[in-house]
């Protein structure tokens, strides 16, 4: 602290506003980097116009031995195959006309049989996307991603889908935004970590076979070690190297000033107004015998 009560001395005050806002505008930078979002898709809102159809689910032979909150078994490949092929029978298009826009996860949750095989729209995040071989499917392969939307919190779509985008991540930490319009199978139970350590039961996705949909980033950078672009490493680079230099020379300035300023001379006492007697007194005396020498000095006349 200055001597006149102040924290900051000179212009330090400025420095540090200054070094604040670029670090705030280098970090903010660095957020929208890395979580910008993908290119937005098409999505009317959800209102109520006039009377919807009722929903039918399917009461076909092949979901007689489908049975919910249960892992996928060789018993439901029919209704699955069926699904399938349905879905391949539609265009991306067609699937989406149809698809239901009024049909949320609590709903699927709540009541699974009165929605086996009809057609519902998710718009939201797959977090996770899978692939594995399947004689059920023409190309021999399957994709599966796991599917967040605001309605389902922390709850997945489990979405299953044959023809895959050009370019489409698959991985178990993706972070694409995503159409998907499929089928709704049954609400299937799944083991995960914290259910398995805990000793809880599985939990529960509603199932869905058909079609996805997704536009890729434009001029997507290179992508280096950990998942990382080229790009994107050099910007975290160097505004990490100027935010060290810039707050090491903050630092090293304001420890300077305010360290207490060493002097090899004694201080001085400072002028006052107030004299003692004895000090007065030695003052006189020196002053007087000043005076006899300076006397005593001078040519006399004779």
């Amino acid at each position: 602290m200055s001597d006149n009560g102040r924290f900051f001395r000179g212009n330090e005050l400025p420095k540090l506003l200054l070094l604040l806002g670029v670090a705030l505008g280098g970090w903010t930078v660095v957020y929208l980097a890395l979580y910008r979002d993908q290119p937005e898709v098409d999505e009317p809102e959800r209102a109520v116009a006039g009377n919807p159809e009722p929903i039918k689910p399917d009461e076909g032979l092949e979901f007689q031995a489908v049975r919910d909150r249960t892992v996928l078994k060789f018993r439901e490949n029919a209704a699955y195959k069926l699904l399938l092929e349905r879905a391949r029978a539609e265009t991306p298009d067609s699937l989406a006309k149809l698809a239901r826009r009024d049909v949320l996860l609590p709903q699927l949750a709540e009541r699974p049989a009165h929605y086996r095989g009809v057609p519902i729209h998710i718009l939201g995040y797959a977090r996770r996307v899978l692939r594995y071989e399947s004689k059920l499917a023409k190309g021999g392969w399957l994709y599966e991603a796991w599917v967040f939307t605001p309605d389902s919190q922390n709850f997945p779509y489990v979405c299953v889908f044959e023809d895959v985008p050009p370019g489409f991540p698959i991985g178990n930490d993706v972070h694409e935004r995503i159409v998907f319009n499929g089928y709704f199978l049954k609400l299937m139970a799944y083991g995960a970590g914290d259910t398995a350590e805990a000793g809880n039961a599985a939990r529960l996705a509603p199932l869905l076979v058909g079609r996805i949909g997704w536009t890729p980033s434009p001029q997507a950078p290179a992508v280096g070690a950990g998942g990382i672009s080229k790009g994107r490493m050099w910007l975290y680079g160097g505004l990490a190297i100027m935010f060290v230099i810039s707050m090491a020379r903050w630092i090293w300035q304001m420890s300077r000033f305010l360290s207490p300023r060493g002097t090899d001379a004694a201080p001085s006492p400072r002028p006052t107004e107030v004299i003692s007697p004895d000090e007065l007194t030695r003052w006189v005396e020196s002053n007087a015998t000043d005076r006899v020498d300076e006397f005593e000095d001078e040519p006399r006349d004779d």
